[in-house]
Parts: structure tokens; C-alpha cells; sequence
């Protein structure tokens, strides 16, 4: 997804013009935070989620989300960083093509990977980006989250309530905020919906991904999510749209997640492929 500034003040709205390039299909959005949060609405919360084991610190849940189109399964990978390290991976740096994050984690020995935030149409990162001591993306934006992480811990920085210092951390990437500090769904309502790959820590210090391929609005998401038994205490958007991506390969287990559906762009369950992306965030066993 690519991103633009421009859109009226007081609401947040993503909205996706025509794609730049047939061969690596892109979108820009116009974006401004929201002014004010709504409070989530009540949701039936399940006691429990049946989680699988893929590797020590690495488990696997799926969730049913209320929706009316596709399958409507969250997928959640929830990663221990004392196990796991993290690697953001980017087209700039390594020299390589957009590729889709399963050739992305087959030629870096990744056991998981998701989209590393929206980027820009010469594949860029939107917000902050750095990787291994090297700037990727000088630019620090409005966007309230930051994912930092380094050899031993990884954590999601919420800007209003929390000091970041790009230039102490070896790794950062920047996006938006999903849920505030103390708590609150952030996302205005509107009509417009999409798959959606998000980023979360939990009350543990956790860190999930996680995948929704069908649409819901993000402020519906959100609340979805957080009536889930997750202990989401920090989260921040990557993408939407048949870009969003969830990948893992660990132990017995492959799945490979891509999103669909995009409203005024591709308003359909039909993507029957992974579309591919100029950068990835990695998972990588210690």
C-alpha cells in the first residue's frame, strides 16, 4: 500500500486509487489519525483459544470473526522473543525484486513472516525504517507505533505515552496506531473495509501477528480483537487488501495467508495468490 497525506481533517481514511504497475500491484491511501476514539462495542468473549504448539514459543490460534465475506478465520502467531528474534527485510537493502513473503522466508531462513508496514511506489517504507544500524527509511512520521527489537527483546513504542529514541535502537519500523495506551479503539468508523494484517504485542510482552483475509472496517477489527482472549496491549496496522500477508513454516505446520478484498479496488474473495512485496518482517528461531 502506498500512502499520501490529504485527507480531511478529523477522520482516518485509507483510500486506494488505480495501481501504479500491473506486475507489482500498489495502492496509495490518504490518511490522517483519528481525532477521536469510539468505544468498542460488546462482544460474546470466548474463555479460551485452542492454540497450537508449532515450536517451543511459537504457537499458532485461529479465531471466527463476524463477516460476510470469505472464510472469516483470524489467524494469530504469537512469538516469544526469548526464543525468536525478529529481522525486518527490505528490497532496498538486499537488492532484490518484490517476492512473496514464503520466497522471502525460503531465502532467509525465516520461520514466519507479514508485511513490513505500507510502503511507498519505489517500494520504500512509509514510516520509519531501520534495519541492523542501517536507516532504510529516514522519514519519522505522525504514526504513533514503533516496533524496536534487537538481538534479545522486541516491543511495540506507543509515541504518546512513550519516548522513542531511533537513533539508540539497531532496529525499528514505523506505523499506525491501532488501540491507544490505555486501551481505546483509535480508528474512526467508516463504510470502507479490507483484509487486514495488524501487529501486536500482548500483556506478556508477546509479540502476534495477525490475519484477517476477510474485510471488516479496522475500527471493527479492532474491537473484534479485542474481545478476544489476547491480552492486546499494544497494536499497530501494516496492511490491507490482497497485499496483507501471514506466512509460517515451523515444525509440521505451513500456512500461507493473503488478503482479498478491498473496498473500490478489488471488491471480491477471488485472489487466489500472494501478491509480492517489497519488504517483510521475519521470524527467525535463535
Amino acid at each position: 500500500m502506498n500512502r499520501t497525506a490529504g485527507a480531511p481533517a478529523g477522520g482516518l481514511f485509507l483510500v486506494p486509487p488505480p495501481r501504479h504497475n500491473a506486475a507489482m500491484p500498489t495502492r496509495r491511501a490518504a490518511l490522517v489519525a483519528a481525532a477521536a476514539a469510539l468505544a468498542p462495542r460488546a462482544h460474546a468473549q470466548p474463555a479460551s483459544l485452542d492454540w497450537t504448539t508449532l515450536r517451543p514459543g511459537l504457537d499458532h490460534a485461529r479465531a471466527r470473526l463476524d463477516a460476510t465475506i470469505g472464510d472469516r478465520w483470524l489467524h494469530i502467531l504469537r512469538i516469544s522473543p526469548a526464543r525468536f528474534r525478529f529481522t525486518l527485510l527490505t528490497g532496498e537493502a538486499a537488492g532484490k525484486s518484490p517476492r512473496s513473503a514464503a520466497r522471502w522466508a525460503r531465502e532467509h531462513d525465516l520461520v514466519a513472516a507479514t508485511n513490513a508496514g505500507m510502503f511507498h511506489p519505489n517500494g520504500l517504507p512509509v514510516g520509519f525504517a531501520k534495519s541492523q544500524g542501517r536507516v532504510i527509511q529516514p522519514t519519522i512520521t505522525r504514526d504513533r507505533c514503533v516496533f524496536v527489537f534487537n538481538q534479545t527483546r522486541a516491543r511495540i513504542i506507543d509515541r504518546a505515552c512513550e519516548t522513542f529514541d531511533a537513533e539508540s535502537q539497531p532496529n525499528a519500523l514505523q506505523s499506525i496506531r491501532m488501540i491507544s495506551c490505555d486501551g481505546r479503539n483509535v480508528w474512526t468508523q467508516q463504510p470502507r473495509r479490507w483484509s487486514i494484517a495488524c501487529l501486536a504485542q500482548d500483556a506478556e510482552g508477546r509479540i502476534l501477528f495477525l490475519h484477517s483475509r476477510s474485510p471488516h472496517s479496522v475500527h471493527d477489527f479492532i474491537t473484534a480483537i479485542q474481545a478476544l482472549p489476547l491480552s492486546i496491549a499494544r497494536c499497530m496496522y501494516l496492511e490491507g487488501g490482497p497485499e496483507a500477508t501471514f506466512y509460517v513454516n515451523a515444525g509440521d505446520a505451513e500456512i500461507e495467508r493473503y488478503g482479498s478484498f478491498e473496498t473500490a479496488f478489488n471488491e471480491n474473495d477471488d485472489n487466489g495468490f500472494p501478491w509480492p512485496l517489497p519488504n517483510i518482517l521475519g521470524v527467525v528461531a535463535r
